[in-house]
């Protein structure tokens, strides 16, 4: 397949992460398919299977995949355990099962679209979602709300939480999104003028918000969906893997492409996300959270203030220097 428009990078394994992750993994990869072939150019699924474990299916019989047409391939990348040990081995990254971000990385280094999603690979995408994937343009990169649920999306569900730019929300229904964005608008622009009227706030008692890049872009839970050029995910030398824990880091991401003059667009309809277990829980009070946190918020003010892009991998960023296999469904 040639002239491939659209790359799709998701990242996981053959284990059961979050405590159901076959049946998300599933549901994300029929999705995701359905979707990009409604699309009038061609694309692909680029599946970075990350560390996978020995002792049970192997990922092309973990689910049922879908088969490579005419109009999206699906592609496997295999990143092995003996892979997986060497960047361990110093000590420098945390030794969890996936390491998320040099994962994507891996699978953007090989993605051959001209735009590129990096996205969870337990995302819904809505049908009408097609329409803001059908004009890319380079000058942009592209973000999108996130909605958690409960249950089974297409049957019984409970809407959970929106996730909008800088904030999120309780909600009990879709019809909710338009007051809660213009709530979460006042509020971004609330906390975007509070450094500007500190000596007023200070004298008051009124918290003063510096820390406020996640109010002039849309970092929430970025690793969900952040689609951009190619060639600024290659200018930028994609996420930064070099942290020890993955918190924050899509985030940052986003920094980087506003600190290079891109325009951020946020899509009009959300992406969907099944709750689901974690393994970091930002929220909670933990000293390498917000050490996370920290590292993120000096890095984005240093770069919205100065205007100049921060790059964290060397030019062998997505282990470049690996031969990965690959399979091809």
């Amino acid at each position: 397949m040639e002239n491939i428009h659209l790359s799709v990078v998701l990242v996981g394994r053959n284990d059961n992460y979050g405590g159901d992750f076959r049946s998300r993994l599933k549901r994300c990869i029929s999705n995701t398919f359905e979707r990009l072939n409604e699309l009038d150019y061609n694309s692909e699924i680029v599946f970075v299977n990350y560390n996978p474990l020995e002792n049970e299916q192997p990922i092309d019989r973990f689910i049922e995949w879908p088969a490579s047409n005419s109009k999206v391939s699906v592609r496997v990348i295999i990143v092995p355990s003996s892979a997986h040990k060497q960047l361990v081995e110093d000590g420098s990254r945390k030794d969890i099962p996936v390491i998320e971000y040099v994962a994507k990385n891996a699978g953007v280094r090989r993605a051959k679209g001209e735009f590129i999603l990096c996205m969870n690979p337990d995302i819904i995408l809505p049908s009408g979602l097609t329409r803001g994937l059908c004009k890319l343009e380079k000058s942009f990169y592209y973000r999108a709300d996130r909605v958690d649920y409960s249950g089974d999306l297409f049957n019984e569900h409970q809407l959970l939480r929106v996730f909008l730019k800088g904030h999120d929300f309780a909600i009990n229904s879709l019809d909710e999104i338009p007051r809660l964005k213009f709530k979460n608008f006042l509020l971004n622009k609330w906390r975007l003028l509070t450094p500007k009227i500190d000596w007023v706030l200070n004298v008051i008692s009124v918290p003063v918000y510096y820390n406020n890049a996640e109010n002039r872009f849309h970092c929430n839970v970025s690793g969900d969906f952040m689609l951009m050029h190619r060639d600024h995910w290659f200018a930028l030398e994609s996420y930064n893997e070099n942290r020890p824990i993955s918190l924050h880091v899509d985030a940052l991401m986003v920094i980087q492409a506003a600190a290079m003059g891109l325009r951020e667009r946020v899509l009009e309809q959300p992406i969907f996300h099944q709750e689901h277990e974690r393994r970091f829980n930002a929220k909670q009070e933990n000293p390498e959270y917000l050490s996370a946190f920290e590292f993120f918020a000096s890095e984005a003010r240093k770069m919205l203030s100065s205007k100049v892009v921060q790059k964290y991998n060397g030019q062998h960023w997505g282990l470049s220097k690996f031969e990965l296999p690959e399979m091809k469904l």
